[in-house]
């Protein structure tokens, strides 16, 4: 039996007050009157170690009344229904939501997790409804709730564990936020019946090493409901952690990142870190390793070597290997040839092929040799190279018209600097009518305005660091007809005022960009900046291969040319690739990957883990309420229970209502010690020896 206002028990320590009534007799037994006491006052009653209890029965009949009122008051009820009646009042919906992100490979973290898992799940009651949800860039149900519904209560708990056993962590990134964002939505999406399961509590209980590399934007346009609580399970390891990416891109100043060969990788270590000396090494490389000092919480740059066929480097140093290899896709040197068709000298620094010549000296990738032509002799291609591309700076032949023509439909790029004039050979290889190109009036000097960085030839200027043109002056320009290279002409480029400066154009499998302004130092300052180098790369690679290494992570699609046959992974198995398809999207492990095309040479690209699972310093919980999650807190929730056990009490007390008993008994008691008191309170007559003496 249990109370609802046990206080009210204090009340029974009035039984007190009977128990000294009865020990102070306030009559005597039997009373003989003598005159010569008539004349003196009564003592009043008082305790002494005579005094005796009076009246037992009385007394008990007192007392229990007393008892009996304190306990009504203290409303008593039977705890053995609140189980029958109750206990499906707790009922709750619950998501395990466990971080399977390449991150939870680090020493047991993966073992903390399913054991956190599993805990959560034993934790849960016969009534509630259980989901097992796995995250990493995406969300996967691995146990959904209408599996758990399905199930008897006595496997429910056995079959969620088993589901967590048999999960793994990947290779790719966290994101957490999204990963929240589906587990409401798995929540909300089973309805709720009516009456007892219109109560059920909504939790999700979150696995993860909340790592700082879990990328959290998703929730940031997201409204958090009020009845969804995140209870957190901490898991850690400890231990220092450091990882390794790839920097590509063109820095200011250096020209091309990797112009002479070699490529720079960007080492960073975790501000818990005890390490700050780290060494790298390619695979396979006997020799020495180069040393890095990296302190923690920073991180720092280091140039290597280009490897002559591809390969991983390796970060030496850290206590966690997950994240310390980098791969390398290094395509086999091909020779190539860029025709340049104009009147420039080779050694005239005023003309376009002085600097087109030097671009592509020094490329650790490939030989590529640049062959000026004259503008009236016979183009061909040549017999040991590959021809990618061809520069045209003016007027040719109609004979080499057809050539670059051909040229253009078999799939190469022909780039074109108009000078002013009528405009003939291009318009014939455009396959458009001649129209005239004329010096656009230019004061002082022109930027661009307008920059398509969605386009392949832009792309590796779209970063914030790099896409600053502002520094590229050019003092002449030519213009033409909008329409002049046809409807389906695009603009990449725009100069300040909207007039076009650089225009691509589709021809069969290949393609014609104009540039309206040249390279040379009297047209602009082109050839002097750091964007120089990586445009012309662009263009000689037709700006839409197959991305570098370090564009691609874990997860990402491989482009696919149109010819692609199949995809070798890097577990060794060879993946048949349907026809038709853009893309290849099971990257699900890093490492290098090779395309196979029908006609063509293998293509070989990197996938390399995402940089940001480095990031394992974990996030303050504070980090998740900030965005509006609302957190499960230990005392809010004892609090909760309370409240919700109390209210279950007070729902039993009423239905029992056990104090209308105990008033009744209370009232009996007392008309009993009525009867009992009155019968003990008649008078008695005297006994006849007791009389007083006659005078």
């Amino acid at each position: 039996m249990s109370l609802l206002a046990p206080l009210y028990l204090l009340g029974a320590l009035a039984v007190v007050a009977p128990i000294v009534f009865h020990l102070i007799r306030r009559t005597t037994r039997g009373e003989v009157p003598f005159s010569s006491l008539l004349f003196l006052s009564a003592s009043p009653p008082r305790l002494t170690r005579r005094s005796r209890l009076d009246h037992w029965p009385l007394l008990l009949l007192r007392s229990t009344a007393l008892i009996l009122l304190a306990i009504a008051f203290a409303r008593p009820f039977l705890r053995e229904l609140s189980i029958l009646n109750l206990g499906s009042g707790e009922r709750s919906r619950v998501a395990v939501l466990i971080d399977a992100s390449a991150s939870m490979k680090r020493g047991d973290l993966w073992k903390q997790a399913q054991a956190a898992a599993a805990d959560a799940i034993d934790a849960t009651g016969p009534d509630d409804q259980i989901a097992v949800l796995a995250f990493d860039t995406g969300t996967r149900t691995a146990f959904g709730f209408g599996q758990s519904q399905a199930l008897d209560a006595s496997r429910r708990q056995a079959a969620a564990r088993g589901v967590v056993a048999g999960l793994a962590p990947s290779w790719r990134g966290t994101d957490l936020g999204h990963a929240l964002i589906d587990a409401v939505g798995a929540i909300e999406d089973v309805g709720d019946a009516a009456g007892k399961a219109s109560r059920m509590r909504r939790r999700i209980v979150l696995v993860s090493d909340m790592a700082q590399g879990s990328k959290l934007d998703a929730l940031g346009g997201f409204e958090w409901p009020s009845d969804v609580e995140i209870e957190w399970k901490r898991i850690g390891v400890s231990g220092s952690n450091a990882g390794i990416q790839r920097q590509s891109g063109p820095a200011e100043g250096e020209g091309t990142a990797e112009k002479d060969g070699g490529i720079r990788v960007r080492v960073a270590n975790d501000p818990l870190s005890k390490r700050d000396t780290f060494a790298l090494a390619w695979a396979g490389d006997p020799g020495p390793p180069t040393s890095v000092y990296v302190p923690p919480g920073e991180s720092r740059v280091a140039k290597l070597p280009r490897p002559l066929a591809s390969g991983s480097l390796r970060l030496r140093g850290d206590d966690f290997d997950y994240d310390d290899t980098l791969f390398v896709a290094a395509e086999p040197a091909e020779p190539a040839t860029v025709l340049f068709v104009g009147p420039d000298a080779a050694d005239d620094p005023a003309g376009l092929l002085y600097y087109l010549t030097r671009v592509f000296e020094g490329d650790g990738r490939r030989a590529i040799t640049v062959e000026p032509r004259s503008p009236t002799a016979a183009l061909t291609k040549p017999a040991d190279r590959s021809l990618p591309m061809i520069v045209l700076a003016g007027e040719t032949t109609a004979g080499n018209v057809d050539f670059l023509r051909s040229f253009v439909r078999d799939g190469g790029t022909l780039v074109a600097v108009p000078a002013a004039g009528r405009a003939e050979a291009l318009a014939a290889v455009a396959e458009v009518p001649p129209f005239d190109v004329a010096e656009a009036p230019v004061k002082g000097d022109v930027l661009l305005g307008e920059i398509a960085f969605d386009h392949p030839l832009f792309a590796p200027f779209a970063s914030p660091q790099f896409n600053d043109f502002t520094k590229i002056h050019f003092w002449k320009r030519r213009s033409w007809p909008s329409d002049a290279l046809g409807p389906d002409a695009r603009v990449l480029a725009r100069f300040e005022g909207g007039d076009p400066a650089v225009v691509e154009k589709a021809a069969g499998k290949g393609r014609i960009v104009v540039l309206a302004s040249g390279w040379t130092p009297a047209d602009g300052q082109l050839a002097r900046s750091s964007k120089f180098v990586p445009l012309m790369a662009a263009l000689l690679d037709r700006g839409d291969a197959t991305p570098e290494a370090t564009d691609l992570r874990v997860g990402d699609p491989i482009p696919l040319s149109p010819d692609a046959r199949s995809v070798r992974t890097p577990d060794g198995s060879d993946v048949p690739v349907e026809a038709g398809s853009a893309s290849f999207a099971a990257t699900e492990s890093p490492g290098v990957y090779a395309i196979e095309s029908a006609g063509r040479k293998t293509r070989l690209v990197a996938v390399n883990l995402d940089p940001a699972e480095s990031k394992t310093a974990p996030l303050p919980i504070e980090t998740l309420e900030q965005f509006g999650c609302r957190m499960a807190s230990p005392t809010r929730e004892a609090a909760e229970r309370e409240s919700r056990r109390q209210m279950q009490n007070a729902e039993l007390e009423g239905r029992q209502k056990a104090w209308r008993w105990l008033i009744l008994a209370t009232i009996g008691v007392l008309i009993l010690e009525t009867g009992l008191a009155g019968w003990l309170g008649r008078p008695r007559p005297l006994p006849s020896s007791a009389e007083a003496p006659a005078t």
